[in-house]
């Protein structure tokens, strides 16, 4: 009996002893991940900043660069309309001006009241032929803004005024949001703007700067030592609870790792075949005449015990699992099946289908497509593809052959996500695309003011003249819808419309839609062609 208590209490100490070890390793473990994780974030979040300005200055610096190639400029209308034209061809500057050789802004493509003195230093024959400064704004929240000088000739020079709203962005994840400090500064000038930590936190554990490759920007960020604790929290919890139950684990263990669990792979495999993943309808509206042009299917999978799990939770587990081409493959053809009793061939409906960026640069996706919708009254002509613009298409000239292969077949392609993506409108100069799709952040941005409905105005010029169709998502207002209709906008999708619907309820919306369309169309009871009520009348 003592001595198996002394056993007992020696496995007691023992496992006290290990649960310690494997505790106070896990933690640290966990801290020196956490360390490493919280900098490559700061990182990706400053080079995003610095993408921004870089972008926005290119631009300004190129419009400008144009500008100068015609010679004489000056002041006089038809010159003031050549700043405009220019300022509207990009979302990034609100206005340009001409500045004499005494530094003092003499005219804006908004007219030649617009003087104001001091505006730049006095023209130096020796310096740079373009240069950056921050303008001087009032009010204490008030942003500066990044003016891009271009010289001239004879001392004038031409200044693009690009807003510090539309440079102003905080990409820092939301937890991290409250401990940091980030800061962007023109080298040489003072700080361009700072976002500041809402909590204090102690020492600084982590500080990073980053420097743009060619143009002068810099940017700083830091989190403090309360970062550490607030993104730990759980999982120091987690771990202590290891610690304190290890005993348990241990004996635990090999029934544990002994019996059968399904994988991530088994439960899609098992929910495509069950029926259990479908497709959801989200209707198309023409915003002229309300009529429902279409739709965009979405998967939803709708669990046995009534819960309906949305793309975001199981879609990268499909993705993990390299079994994106069957859940793709799976709500075609149950769109097929859905949509083929209620579309007339011929008719002009549009039908759009996502499609992941690895399978951009695989041609099997052709293929799929079309064993799929060979035989269906839904035609080639009917469908759009849509290539999200969040997620970067890897091997570029491989997507860009896929691409052509879906178009040839007479499909359209569709850039989604537009506003929200990594690329911006580099998507657009890269791939051949039908139809953009104005991301919901767009579309609330209409309501935010002057600056937002200069951002929406200019893409969707910009599709205008490059021949691209437009889809508003994200409809949530009457006000939204008469905005767009004034831009020229006539597609949306939206809650004002309709949510996503179960492709049954969709197909039956369909059905009455199409119902009181005919009602409406139908001559009154006696004026049938050709009647002799008709022939009366």
């Amino acid at each position: 009996m003592i001595r198996n208590a002394r056993k007992m209490a020696g496995y007691t100490l023992l496992a006290a002893a290990v649960a310690g070890m494997l505790t106070t390793g896990m933690q640290y473990v966990m801290r020196w991940q956490a360390e490493k994780d919280i900098k490559a974030d700061l990182t990706i979040s400053a080079d995003l900043m610095l993408e921004r300005v870089d972008k926005a200055t290119e631009a300004a610096i190129n419009v400008l660069n144009e500008l100068a190639k015609s010679p004489g400029l000056s002041c006089t209308s038809d010159h003031r309309y050549r700043y405009s034209e220019a300022a509207r061809s990009t979302a990034w500057i609100d206005t340009i001006g001409l500045v004499d050789r005494a530094g003092n802004l003499v005219c804006t493509d908004l007219g030649q009241s617009a003087r104001q003195t001091g505006l730049l230093p006095a023209y130096q024959s020796n310096g740079r032929d373009i240069t950056l400064s921050l303008s001087a704004e009032s009010g204490k929240d008030a942003i500066p803004s990044l003016l891009v000088v271009r010289h001239v000739a004879s001392g004038r020079r031409l200044v693009a005024r690009v807003p510090g709203e539309l440079i102003r962005l905080d990409p820092v994840r939301n937890d991290l949001r409250r401990y940091r400090y980030a800061m962007l500064s023109l080298i040489g000038d003072s700080h361009w703007f700072i976002l500041e930590p809402e909590e204090s936190g102690g020492e600084i554990i982590d500080r990073i700067s980053e420097s743009s490759e060619f143009l002068p920007f810099e940017v700083q960020m830091s989190v403090s030592e309360a970062a550490i604790a607030a993104v730990t929290q759980d999982k120091r919890d987690f771990i202590n609870l290891i610690g304190a139950f290890i005993g348990l684990i241990l004996m635990g263990i090999g029934w544990h790792f002994g019996r059968y669990r399904a994988t991530g792979a088994d439960i899609i495999l098992d929910a495509l075949e069950n029926g259990e993943i479908v497709p959801y309808m989200q209707p198309i509206i023409h915003l002229d005449t309300g009529a429902i042009m279409g739709c965009e299917v979405l998967a939803r999978w709708n669990k046995p015990d009534g819960s309906v799990v949305s793309p975001g939770e199981f879609i990268p587990l499909a993705q993990n699992y390299r079994l994106t081409r069957e859940v793709t493959c799976h709500i075609m053809r149950q769109s097929c099946k859905l949509l083929d009793p209620v579309v007339m061939e011929g008719q002009i409906f549009k039908v759009a289908l996502n499609l992941f960026s690895h399978q951009m640069i695989d041609d099997s996706i052709v293929s799929d497509i079309e064993d799929v919708f060979k035989d269906s009254k839904l035609g080639f002509s009917n469908l759009i593809f849509e290539i999200s613009d969040r997620v970067p298409i890897q091997q570029m000239d491989v997507a860009i052959d896929v691409i052509s292969q879906i178009r040839a077949l007479g499909a359209e392609i569709a850039l989604d996500d537009v506003g929200s993506g990594h690329s911006g409108l580099y998507n657009l100069t890269s791939i051949s695309v039908d139809i953009v799709k104005l991301d919901k952040l767009l579309i609330d941005a209409l309501e935010g003011g002057f600056a937002g409905l200069e951002l929406v105005q200019g893409l969707i010029s910009l599709a205008e003249r490059l021949n691209i169709g437009v889809i508003a998502e994200g409809v949530e207002t009457e006000d939204q819808v008469i905005q767009l209709r004034k831009m020229g906008v006539s597609a949306a999708q939206g809650y004002l419309f309709a949510p996503p619907l179960p492709g049954a309820s969709f197909c039956e919306l369909m059905k009455v839609a199409r119902r009181r369309k005919d009602e409406v169309s139908k001559p009154p009871e006696g004026l049938e062609p050709g009647s002799d009520a008709e022939k009366a009348a």
